[in-house]
């Protein structure tokens, strides 16, 4: 592997070594489809198998119609009869037959590496070269150098994998297709079925598999063994290869089809390929690499070639040093590129490295997936979210009938669980039922996708439309109470149970409430951004005075006697400091509601913050921590932010630097669960949150180092995008005091800049508008397509 940039490299001492479940521990690599994690073993390897698409053991019939059991939810709650009000909706689904079920990512097979080793292996290192989503085992074997490298071709659409070695010793390797590992079939109920009609076949130059799935379609992959010097084996489980010089494998996989088909077609297809591995790389290096590198951060951290076990090492004595947070940032990059595609299906928990046959919290869930996409706007990805919207658009009629027959009303409904195949209400669990602002969080995507983009088609086209539908349903589905403000009920703060619900013999989880903050944020903003889109497009006229009335029917927010933004608007319910969720902070994060100015209603909400980051330490998961991360950030309370990302490193990052859900070895911050899911999101979170320290926008408002960590002495930041349509580039070095900030705008604009604390005075135009007691520069003027170079003077 040849590593140009060790600040994108990460390199190992060790192989995967979380035992029963070597997966997790993997190096992974991918093209948004097609994924491959790499164990790491010297003389035994499993590099593991998986395509996005395949999904199984999901399930889902025809949602009925229950919206006449919504007034007997609603009087229920009236009478202060939650807990009786809970079932209603799900036990009368129940009842119709409506039970859907959650699919799961079925990991596709393994590739079994066997290499053996005559000595004890010396300088043993496994990397990951993330400009090129190259992934590399190396060793010595006494003085011979084996290493084997792998990428998943964008271009090629297949794995490629080469062994190569330097000394006389030759290469001795046996090749294998398997299902994936057993063991794996473990779930906190039980075991997970298996697949069936497993197959392995061997041939001269050419490995195949397949397995059926429980909907009766065949999957599997061919490979291709071709070797230069040596000779070659055909075993009836195995291809080996002896006396080798370099050895080159290709792999296709294949879903939903039959055995035979793709096995006759893909040897064809891997039979006529001709170009080497250099090549092969070198095609894919410039898609992938294109993407991975349309953005950068670069904090001037030293120690960039340490091993990424020394980094973490190093994090748990004293905190993440520059050299791990530059790779942690872009590793959630590297994730993103590899991990999830335009056309796919939205991102999964997991991305694309699922080793579990029933894995726990891996359905898409869309009440995260804001804090999965948030970092891709900023970092130059926004393609990456034509996943969503077009899943959401291909599922609208489904949306519609969510809306209807749950609760009587027009508009769509996106429920956080959609069942497999379609957009129905995934799970009958209240929890799921009574969260209604799920289509109001996909919502701000659309439209922040137009934002960063200036696509007004789209915004014509595709997200008024659908941010439409979306107030549709609040406009029937919230009622005016006798005050002629908004009620919202059935209401969900998900994860929450009201602290007042949590006390004495009856306390126990409740997944319902009344007005809940969350569902007022949501509208809140859903409605402004239509507005202010309708006056752009100069559409919707007619509607636009509606929605503006229906906005001064959406209740104030309020503080608890302590000071801190209540969780709930309505008496009856109670904050419960002592959860891991916090979904009322959504003013702040991911909302852009406060602008970051100092205004008494920001700081109740800084002191929820505050609160919820000190009160539920022994239950956050890594979720929960990179959603006070940002919400930090937002507040630029630097210090907070920063200890919520050093706890992330600490209780939920994994050996291979991917995170998991919980603590899982007992470091006391965070929930301790031994089963601590695989998931890529708080990798994501901490991608965002590092962007943000940097730059922060809102519309014709861009904020430069609003949360600078003091340790980030000098440092740059290239091509990071924002909501004013314009991109920042920044260079920084608080020894010398001096601030640069290049802005180009994709149209004439006029932004309000804010400097960092600190600023004395600038070079470049807008003097005659600067606020020094803001460090605004106000109606900063930015011609389309010029560099706009502001330098300023600095002291901290």
């Amino acid at each position: 592997m040849n590593i140009r940039k060790p600040k994108t490299a990460l390199k190992f001492k060790k192989p995967s070594g979380w035992w029963g479940a070597l997966y997790r521990g993997a190096l992974p690599a991918g093209n948004g489809l097609i994924g491959a994690a790499v164990y790491g073993g010297a003389g035994q390897d499993t590099v593991m198998l998986t395509h996005g698409d395949l999904w199984w053991q999901g399930s889902a019939n025809v949602l009925p119609d229950v919206a006449d059991k919504l007034k007997d939810v609603r009087k229920a709650l009236d009478e202060n009869k939650p807990r009786s009000a809970e079932g209603i909706l799900s036990n009368a689904l129940i009842t119709k037959g409506y039970r859907p079920q959650a699919a799961y990512p079925l990991p596709l097979a393994d590739l079994k590496i066997s290499m053996p080793v005559e000595k004890s292996v010396k300088e043993y290192m496994r990397a990951v070269n993330m400009e090129n989503g190259e992934v590399s085992v190396t060793y010595r074997d006494g003085s011979t150098r084996f290493e084997r490298s792998l990428f998943v071709s964008r271009s090629s659409d297949m794995i490629v994998m080469e062994i190569t070695k330097s000394g006389n010793k030759p290469i001795d390797a046996e090749f294998s297709l398997e299902m994936h590992d057993k063991t794996n079939n473990r779930t906190p109920a039980g075991v997970s079925k298996l697949p069936e009609a497993v197959l392995s076949k061997y041939e001269s130059f050419f490995m195949y598999y397949a397995a059926r799935s429980d909907n009766g379609t065949d999957f599997g992959a061919v490979a291709r063994v071709s070797h230069y010097g040596g000779s070659m084996e055909v075993k009836p489980s195995s291809i080996r290869i002896k006396g080798a010089e370099k050895v080159l494998l290709l792999i296709k996989p294949f879903i939903e089809s039959t055995r035979d088909k793709e096995w006759k077609n893909l040897k064809a297809a891997l039979a006529a390929e001709k170009l080497t591995y250099d090549k092969l790389l070198k095609d894919h290096t410039a898609l992938h690499g294109k993407l991975f590198s349309s953005a950068d951060i670069d904090l001037d951290a030293e120690n960039r070639d340490a091993f990424v076990e020394d980094l973490l090492s190093e994090a748990n004595e004293g905190g993440a040093s520059n050299a791990l947070l530059e790779k942690l940032w872009a590793f959630g990059r590297y994730l993103t590129v590899c991990g999830t595609s335009e056309a796919g299906r939205p991102m999964s928990p997991y991305g694309l490295w699922c080793g579990d046959y029933k894995a726990v919290s891996s359905s898409i869930r869309y009440g995260s997936l804001q804090m999965m996409y948030n970092h891709m706007f900023a970092g130059n990805l926004p393609e990456f979210c034509m996943a969503v919207f077009h899943t959401l658009e291909a599922n609208i009629d489904d949306l519609k009938k969510n809306s209807a027959r749950l609760f009587g009303t027009r508009g769509v409904m996106v429920p956080s669980v959609m069942a497999p195949g379609s957009g129905l209400l995934g799970s009958v669990d209240p929890e799921v039922l009574h969260f209604t602002g799920g289509a109001a969080m996909m919502s701000q995507l659309f439209y922040n996708y137009y934002l960063f983009t200036d696509d007004i088609k789209f915004l014509k086209t595709r997200a008024l439309p659908f941010m439409q539908a979306a107030a549709l349903f609040y406009e029937e589905f919230l009622k005016v109470s006798e005050n002629g403000l908004y009620e919202s009920s059935p209401s969900y703060s998900p994860g929450n149970t009201p602290g007042n619900f949590m006390e004495g013999p009856a306390a126990a989880k409740m997944d319902i409430c009344k007005n809940a903050t969350v569902d007022f944020s949501l509208c809140k903003e859903l409605l402004r951004n239509l507005i202010r889109g309708s006056e752009i497009a100069g559409v919707n006229k007619g509607e636009i005075d509606k929605w503006k009335d229906m906005l001064t029917r959406i209740p104030e927010y309020q503080a608890n006697p302590d000071g801190a933004a209540r969780e709930y608007l309505h008496p009856k319910y109670g904050d419960n400091y002592v959860s891991r969720t916090m979904p009322h902070l959504y003013p702040v994060y991911p909302g852009t509601e406060f602008s970051g100015n100092d205004t008494e209603l920001l700081k109740a909400f800084g002191l929820a913050a505050k609160k919820r980051a000190g009160a539920a330490t022994g239950v956050m998961t890594g979720q929960s921590l990179g959603r006070l991360a940002n919400t930090f950030v937002r507040l630029s309370d630097t210090d907070s932010a920063m200890e919520m990302i050093n706890n992330i490193v600490r209780s939920c990052t994994m050996d291979n630097l991917v995170t998991a859900e919980n603590d899982w070895r007992g470091m006391g911050v965070g929930a301790s669960n031994p089963w601590a899911p695989y998931t890529i999101e708080p990798n994501l979170a901490v991608t965002n949150a590092l962007q943000e320290m940097l730059v922060q926008s809102r519309p014709n408002q861009i904020r430069i180092l609003p949360a600078l960590p003091e340790n980030f002495r000098k440092g740059a930041a290239v091509n990071i995008q924002t909501m004013a349509g314009a991109e920042v580039n920044l260079e920084w070095d608080r020894k010398k005091g001096t601030l640069v900030i290049k802005l180009k705008s994709r149209r004439n604009n006029m932004v309000d800049l804010t400097l960092p604390q600190g600023s004395k005075k600038f070079k470049g135009p807008g003097a005659e508008n600067y606020d020094p007691d803001t460090l605004t520069v106000r109606n900063l003027e930015l011609p389309s397509g010029k560099a706009v170079v502001l330098e300023v003077k600095w002291s901290v």
